[in-house]
């Protein structure tokens, strides 16, 4: 009796709440979860850099001379389309059911990437508090928990923001590393020495909020500092379309 309340219950919640796509969140027909669009979603796909996550014939890691503090970066999206248009509503306008259709293909990817890694957690970018209060939520949080439950890998709030920093929508590599220098640090209470790590972001630009936080992590001596973001900028794809 009760599961057939239960799935009545669903069926009303239908009309409703129409179903939306768990990676854009438009609306879908009933029994869908995603979109034809999200299904159809360009992927970095054969040989990646472990840098910066794109196809080889993409990659633009000898042009920035710089070192990467995080072992590998994986992706399983592009920044793009209603990838992006779904980011951007995780992120900025409440979508926070989002988090787990991102999750899920995080999990995937890092399984498939990471093969062999054995995590001792997963922790996330943090932002200012007063900041993640206006939005209220931290959408890197988000993610990193529903991946800890995807994997089964424990998440730990291992990083805090320690100053202000300036919006990085239109700073280039240079300047985005300099706005972030010094700007993470570990809480009293974390210990993060000899731990494999797993940092979560939403999105990956130049990899410059990655990288100063694996420094940070490596600075309190974690052995490794594996990243993942929901999705990849590629500058080629972004400019032709």
């Amino acid at each position: 009796m009760k599961e057939l309340l239960r799935s009545t219950a669903k069926r009303c919640l239908r009309f409703v709440i129409p179903p939306r796509c768990d990676l854009c969140g438009d609306v879908v027909f009933p029994d869908e979860c995603r979109c034809e669009k999200c299904e159809a979603a360009l992927r970095p796909t054969g040989k990646l850099c472990k840098k910066c996550g794109l196809p080889t014939e993409d990659c633009k890691c000898d042009e920035h001379k710089f070192r990467n503090e995080y072992a590998e970066f994986v992706a399983p999206l592009y920044f793009h389309d209603s990838i992006a248009k779904g980011l951007i509503r995780f992120k900025s306008y409440g979508y926070t059911e989002l988090a787990d259709g991102y999750a899920k293909e995080i999990a995937k990817c890092v399984r498939e990437r990471y093969d062999g890694v054995a995590f001792d957690c997963v922790t996330y970018v943090p932002m200012r508090k007063l900041r993640q209060w206006r939005r209220g939520y931290n959408q890197a949080k988000l993610l990193a928990d529903a991946v800890s439950a995807e994997t089964g890998v424990p998440c730990e709030d291992l990083l805090i923001k320690t100053r202000n920093t300036k919006s990085q929508r239109f700073s280039t590599a240079k300047e985005r590393r300099v706005n972030l220098h010094g700007a993470f640090d570990l809480p009293l209470d974390k210990e993060v020495a000899d731990k494999t790590v797993l940092l979560i972001d939403d999105v990956k630009t130049t990899g410059s909020t990655l990288n100063e936080c694996a420094l940070t992590l490596r600075a309190y001596g974690a052995k490794a500092v594996y990243a993942a973001a929901a999705a990849v900028v590629n500058e080629n794809i972004r400019n032709n379309n």
